[in-house]
């Protein structure tokens, strides 16, 4: 399937292209940093990966900015799917909150973008909103924040309506909001320290935390038991608090399952604000004061970081709503003045091969490989002309975290291979939206003596 990016149908003129690419730079030299993230092919979004203000006034009319981009949520809407294609199961729609105008803008299929609301306190009105969440039957629901309380909208024919408000009177400052697949919304009430938990009608069915559990939290991100796009068939509901710099994960039942604190990953000043999970239970967390997005395992154990400050390739402007479509791993996230789109990208490195040198007291090796994504490999040991000696791997899928691979320092017909030095060779393949696109490979040395 050739996946394809919504906004980039709009592209209609080509100078509006060049445009738009020379906004996003060329970066700058830096250190290594993970490839979690990779720019989609030219062939899937015509190398458009960065929009700002200049692309809003073409679409939404010369008054239009970015003004405090807040979140940002993701669906392939069920109304607007063809049963009988899946070509067109990766057209979603996406939903980004423009605060500091006080709006929701999104595409309308692929032909164009639309805003809606306006500032103040009456239907379909907002004061200074933030998160947002969507479901695909055109649910979509915004934290309103000095409202105090959750806008409900419903998108039909591919256009916004006001249905209702949630949770007038019971919320106090609420930031962020999440859905699960049984339409349950979860709303990160700040001004009571909890999480509030309402059912598709608007009815608040419980709550969990209070001080001394959650303290001022902020960003939100669910997994239901029943998705679709989830591997691990687990629940959890993941939120950032304590000022941003911690995030805990609970089970639906509000129960404590794991945390980490900014301290844990070496960056006491890291703000975790916005959060996403992908189809491995994977959590990105954005990161607006350090202009990184942070990445954890489904235990929420640390695994590596992305970004750095800027307006250049792979770079971010104070990073806030982050969202995946778990289903092929699209990625957007919207910053101070743009939006950005990414895919899940794959990344590793050989941590150590145990031992070095392989002989008739030590006649195998150990391979230690670090993944930051759960990956499929191909594992070659190459000869000093770099002619394939021993396929340990073809197409073998691993976890994220460390794998062990063992060479025996046999061939492929099972015979002893000759003294000399060899070239461990490990090509890593996204397993969805990059896979076919992007491959990485790292390589280390091992050497077998008589």
């Amino acid at each position: 399937m050739k996946l394809r990016f919504p906004i980039s149908h709009f592209l209609i003129w080509t100078f509006m292209l060049f445009l738009l690419l020379s906004f996003a730079g060329k970066g700058t030299a830096q250190e290594y940093q993970p490839s979690l993230l990779v720019y989609p092919p030219f062939g899937h979004s015509l190398g458009f990966h960065r929009a700002g203000t200049f692309y809003l006034k073409l679409l939404l009319g010369w008054g239009s900015r970015f003004e405090d981009p807040q979140g940002v949520a993701c669906v392939r809407l069920a109304e607007t799917d063809n049963p009988k294609t899946g070509d067109d199961d990766d057209d979603v729609t996406v939903y980004m909150v423009n605060s500091g105008r006080n709006q929701v803008i999104y595409n309308q299929g692929l032909t164009g973008l639309k805003s809606f609301g306006q500032m103040g306190s009456g239907p379909g009105q907002f004061h200074t909103p933030r998160g947002i969440a969507a479901t695909e039957d055109g649910r979509v629901y915004v934290a309103d924040l000095n409202n105090s309380r959750v806008v409900c909208l419903q998108n039909r024919k591919e256009t916004l309506k006001f249905v209702r408000h949630i949770g007038e009177g019971e919320l106090l400052h609420p930031q962020g909001c999440a859905v699960d697949n049984r339409g349950q919304l979860y709303v990160t009430d700040t001004g009571h320290n909890r999480v509030a938990v309402y059912d598709s009608l608007g009815n608040n069915i419980s709550s969990f935390g209070g001080e001394g559990v959650l303290d001022e939290p902020f960003g939100i991100a669910v997994q239901g038991f029943g998705d679709s796009w989830t591997f691990f068939k687990e629940t959890a509901v993941i939120v950032a608090d304590s000022i941003c710099a911690r995030i805990q994960k609970f089970d639906q039942q509000g129960r404590l399952v794991a945390r980490i604190a900014n301290t844990d990953i070496g960056l006491p000043g890291a703000y975790f604000s916005y959060l996403a999970l992908d189809y491995f239970g994977n959590l990105y967390a954005t990161d607006m004061v350090n202009h990184l997005v942070h990445k954890f395992d489904r235990h929420l154990k640390y695994v590596a970081s992305f970004g750095r400050q800027g307006l250049g390739e792979m770079e971010f402007e104070s990073p806030r709503g982050i969202a995946v479509w778990k289903r092929f791993g699209q990625v957007f996230v919207m910053e101070r003045e743009s939006a950005q789109y990414y895919w899940i990208g794959i990344d590793g490195y050989i941590k150590q091969v145990s031992p070095g040198v392989i002989d008739s007291l030590h006649p195998g090796a150990t391979i230690v490989l670090q993944l930051y994504e759960p990956a499929d490999l191909n594992i070659q040991i190459l000869d000093s002309l770099n002619q394939p000696v021993r396929q340990l791997l073809n197409e073998f899928r691993e976890k994220l975290g460390e794998n062990f691979l063992i060479w025996d320092g046999e061939d492929d017909k099972g015979k002893p291979a000759p003294a000399g030095e060899y070239t461990i060779s490990v090509t890593m393949s996204p397993t969805y939206s990059a896979k076919g696109y992007f491959t990485k490979t790292v390589k280390a040395k091992v050497r077998k003596a008589e």
